[in-house]
């Protein structure tokens, strides 16, 4: 089985992670705007990477929210931070743990 790159397994702990929190209903047009890895020598060697998304909470919701997630493959840390809503919110940082090791989520 090929490997999956690390950008792909940063995206499915991010969207794992707004799963857990919103419900897989509470990600409807769930959208990457930017993907920037922040460590190691090129995209393919991060193990850390940047991701803007947004995404449509609820049913009812009139526009995307928009989130900068800081993701940690080196632990499968995945920190949050919204964008455009106030700024006193602070981030919040979830741990992804898995018993199945082939795959992360």
């Amino acid at each position: 089985m090929p490997e999956t790159s690390l950008s792909i397994k940063a995206i499915e702990l991010t969207r794992a992670v707004f799963e857990s929190v919103h419900g897989n209903l509470g990600l409807l047009k769930f959208n990457i705007e930017e993907l920037t890895p922040t460590n190691g020598v090129n995209g393919e060697e991060s193990k850390k990477w940047r991701i803007i998304c947004s995404f449509y909470e609820t049913l009812g919701s009139s526009a995307p929210s928009r989130y900068q997630v800081d993701v940690n493959l080196n632990d499968n840390t995945v920190t949050l931070k919204k964008l455009g809503g106030d700024p006193a919110t602070p981030e919040a940082k979830y741990v992804v743990r898995s018993s199945n090791e082939d795959k992360p989520l």
